[in-house]
């Protein structure tokens, strides 16, 4: 059985306990923590054949937690799909999609992602006029950063039988030019009309997307993570990862159960849980996102006439809810505006009558009220929040949103001064920067890439966001064998260069993650 003993480190261990005040040493055995305390007290559980890393006053800290990560979408813009994301003009991104095109002559469809029109000069979203500049014969599909807007050329939309005459999706829209007709541009459930058409990645590409992910996760302290969005395919793809011994990370697999397109409805899965593996929760989405304006508001949007969109039946959503809390699976629904926010808590309120045992969570909670918070409380209903999208997509919020939204979103501060709950995420690849410590600083200094300050009075300190990304992150994915570091949880820990709770926020981009341990065995190390 492996040992490590890891000794001079700052413990950074996030749960309270007193007596470790002053310990600088943990010792490992296989996969659990069996003892934390100061080194003088430890170093005798070391025999000669225990690995001893001295961490050089190095900070120790739990793995971090991303509750709502599309791993293999992260993965797959480092594989297969075109990266798009920094764009900063529409002539730009066709430059980088005629580049692409020529270097992939064999490619069938042209598929990329990434672009956010409302951070260029023109600030107009590409249409199949701009994609047919690149290519009138092979079908191009571009996905807005968002990914609840995407572009199709004309070809694709040859492929795919789109005409004025399509039937939109409840829930979706196709938009329309001066002409009349379909002008490439997709939102929501119709983006399925095109993507169906698309020939689907086989389990074995998704599974090398995977893996480039969970690389780029490695040098991050992430150590567990949750996919929110997974169809069947990929579902079997992480079956098959996890009884191969392929993961390398505490997975949290969250299936989608109606898919966009389309009314029907997957299978419900069943409830699984491993030592790196769980499906206890399923998805449901009930709106759009704010930065391309879907989210459903009560309000409109700012100089605009435009609401977003409610995605779900409310019948529909509440039946295949029922069905899934029957198997002792939570809940988890996307809602960003405060019209969609309702209708989830609504039915989760419905659903609590019945299955009052369960958890039930919010995915991104953007808008909420002041009553959505107070029934949040009550009802036991949980948060994973994106606080990175201050940052990275601060700027759509500013031009889009009024001042009495504006004055309240993402409202981390009075979620947790609620009682509620609460993790943090990245929802990557939406942003580009899925660092944790940078989800962190978004979260303390609320500013955007431009240095403005979006409601600054939901800022929270460190060692509340610290914990958001570990303990109460494993809470929300209804786990506790990790998430702290203590004896008998499993040995998922980071070493940090400096500690992030006595280091500047202003300098908290010099804070690295050196080595990266799951299981007491170390899976990534900074190269000096």
């Amino acid at each position: 059985m492996n040992q490590l003993f890891i000794h001079n480190t700052k413990l950074l261990s996030l749960h309270n306990n007193p007596d470790m005040a002053g310990a600088d040493a943990i010792f490992i055995e296989g996969n659990i923590i069996k003892a934390i305390g100061k080194y003088d007290e430890l170093q005798s559980l070391a025999g000669s054949n225990t690995k001893n890393i001295n961490a050089q006053g190095k900070t120790l800290a739990p793995g971090f937690n991303d509750t709502h990560i599309h791993i293999w979408k992260v993965g797959n813009l480092k594989t297969f799909m075109l990266d798009v994301r920094g764009v900063k003009s529409k002539e730009e991104l066709l430059s980088m999609l005629n580049d692409y095109t020529r270097q992939y002559p064999d490619a069938g469809w042209i598929t990329a992602r990434g672009f956010n029109e409302a951070t260029w000069v023109e600030s107009s979203i590409p249409t199949k006029k701009d994609l047919d500049k690149v290519s009138t014969k092979k079908p191009i599909y571009v996905i807005r950063t968002c990914a609840h807007i995407a572009v199709a050329n004309t070809k694709a939309m040859e492929v795919s039988n789109i005409s004025k005459h399509t039937v939109v999706p409840p829930g979706g829209e196709i938009r329309t030019g001066n002409d009349g007709l379909p002008n490439g541009i997709f939102t929501e459930t119709a983006l399925g009309l095109i993507t169906q058409y698309i020939p689907a990645y086989t389990k074995e590409e998704l599974k090398i997307m995977i893996k480039a992910a969970r690389d780029e996760m490695y040098s991050y302290g992430i150590t567990a993570a949750t996919d929110p969005a997974v169809d069947p395919l990929l579902l079997e793809a992480y079956y098959e990862m996890n009884t191969a011994d392929e993961l390398g990370f505490r997975l949290h697999a969250i299936p989608i159960i109606l898919p966009d397109g389309g009314e029907a409805a997957y299978p419900v899965p069943d409830y699984y849980t491993s030592e790196f593996f769980s499906v206890n929760t399923v998805k449901f989405f009930s709106d759009g996102g704010l930065s391309g304006k879907t989210a459903a508001l009560k309000k409109h949007y700012k100089n605009s006439a435009e609401q977003g969109m409610l995605r779900l039946k409310k019948e529909q959503y509440l039946q295949l809810c029922k069905q899934a809390q029957q198997k002792d699976l939570s809940i988890a629904t996307h809602a960003i505006g405060d019209a969609a926010i309702e209708l989830v808590i609504d039915t989760y309120k419905e659903l609590h009558r019945s299955f009052p045992h369960i958890t039930n969570r919010i995915e991104h909670l953007g808008l909420p009220e002041k009553h959505h918070l107070e029934e949040m409380y009550q009802y036991k209903i949980a948060a994973s929040m994106q606080t990175i999208f201050l940052n990275e997509l601060g700027r759509n919020f500013i031009k889009y949103l009024d001042d009495d939204y504006l004055g309240h979103c993402y409202p981390v501060r009075s979620v947790l001064d609620h009682g509620i709950l609460t993790a943090l995420s990245s929802d990557a690849p939406v942003v580009k920067n899925f660092n944790p410590l940078k989800g962190i600083e978004a979260a303390v200094t609320r500013k955007d890439s431009d240095g403005n300050t979006i409601a600054a009075n939901e800022s929270i300190t460190v060692s509340e966001a610290l914990k958001a990304y570990t303990a109460d992150a494993a809470a929300i994915s209804r786990t506790a064998l990790y998430g702290t570091l203590e004896e008998g949880k499993l040995a998922d820990c980071i070493l940090l260069n400096k500690n992030p709770l006595e280091t500047s926020i202003h300098e908290f981009d010099t804070i690295k993650t050196e080595q990266t341990f799951i299981n007491g065995r170390s899976v990534w190390h900074r190269n000096t």
